[in-house]
């Protein structure tokens, strides 16, 4: 199984943090201490004389890694959407997005919900079946958020934490070792009260409704999952720490990065960090991250080891080794 080609859209407006730090620090809410968790300097965002939607981005993403990887849609036997700010309920984007694309009749289309680990849910179930398909040898995965029009401007962790953009990656069956190796998920449910949208569900939908984030969730207990589960995930694969040769991990908060790393005495080189580049992109970010640093860095050998570990809101959480 390949995972070799990738597209990184996002709107052409860069806002930096400087001017919402400044707005917080005169109400005499200290900004230093998020701004070190999260790590972030720049972000894409959507104006609101902007036309840019969810799904249009989606489209510019998926015909980018199309053309890009010289892949024809009619290569395509599955697109799949990522997304938690979907454009349409009914149909669901993926259709959408596949007549944009022109897509054959025979393809499988289907969205994703599952916050900012569903590109990591979506890769697992994708490989799983096409591993199993009979004549399903293409996916394309596309993720995508626009954020900007949701989160609580008043609320100084999501003021400046995320970035409108769209990912798309092409997934294809092959006769190699490449591919999925294993996953954990790790799920606590106690807290799925602490980031909600709508805040009171849909049955009381206000045009006007932000996202509630409890300022008490930083995906600590993700960051525990890790700690505690790494060494003997990778054991159950016969693989230790020193046999990773590159990290993938959510792009969500530099400091969590930072005690995992510090834990198990990462290489700073084998753990790359974007967000303080282009923001943090939700599902996408460990994936970005990877074509982040191939893009900057290095092109990966066949035969390596990535381990990913990711997060979503409620909260769910993840460890996925993939064989380059």
């Amino acid at each position: 199984m390949k995972l070799g080609h990738t597209y990184f859209y996002h709107p052409e407006y860069a806002e930096t943090n400087e001017f919402v730090i400044k707005q917080f620090e005169q109400q005499n809410v200290s900004m230093q201490k998020i701004q070190n968790a999260l790590g972030r300097s720049n972000r894409y965002i959507v104006t609101e004389d902007s036309e840019e939607t969810t799904l249009s981005m989606a489209i510019h993403a998926a015909k980018g890694v199309l053309r890009e990887s010289n892949t024809s849609v009619l290569d395509i036997d599955m697109i799949v959407f990522v997304t938690s700010t979907s454009e349409h309920l009914i149909p669901c984007d993926a259709i959408k997005i596949h007549h944009a694309l022109q897509g054959k009749a025979n393809t499988l289309c289907y969205d994703i919900n599952a916050n900012c680990i569903g590109a990591f849910v979506a890769l697992d179930q994708i490989t799983k079946y096409l591993s199993v398909s009979d004549t399903a040898q293409k996916a394309l995965i596309i993720c995508s958020e626009k954020l900007s029009g949701i989160v609580d401007s008043e609320n100084p962790v999501t003021a400046f934490c995320f970035s409108d953009s769209s990912f798309a990656f092409i997934v294809e069956k092959d006769d190699s070792s490449s591919g999925l190796m294993d996953v954990l998920y790790h799920t606590d449910s106690s807290i799925c009260n602490t980031v909600l949208f709508p805040p009171n569900g849909y049955s009381c939908y206000h045009p006007n409704d932000v996202t509630l984030w409890d300022k008490s969730f930083d995906g600590s207990g993700s960051v525990n999952f890790a700690l505690n589960d790494m060494n003997s995930f990778l054991e159950r694969n016969h693989l230790s720490i020193e046999k990773i040769d590159l990290f993938l991990f959510s792009q969500f908060s530099l400091k969590n990065i930072n005690i995992i790393s510090d834990h198990f005495n990462l290489p700073p080189e084998k753990v790359p960090f974007y967000s303080r580049e282009v923001g943090y992109t939700g599902s996408s970010s460990p994936f970005l991250a990877l074509h982040q640093y191939r893009k900057n860095v290095r092109k990966l050998q066949k035969g390596e080891n990535i381990l990913i570990w990711t997060l979503g809101a409620g909260y769910q959480a993840g460890l996925m080794l993939w064989k380059y």
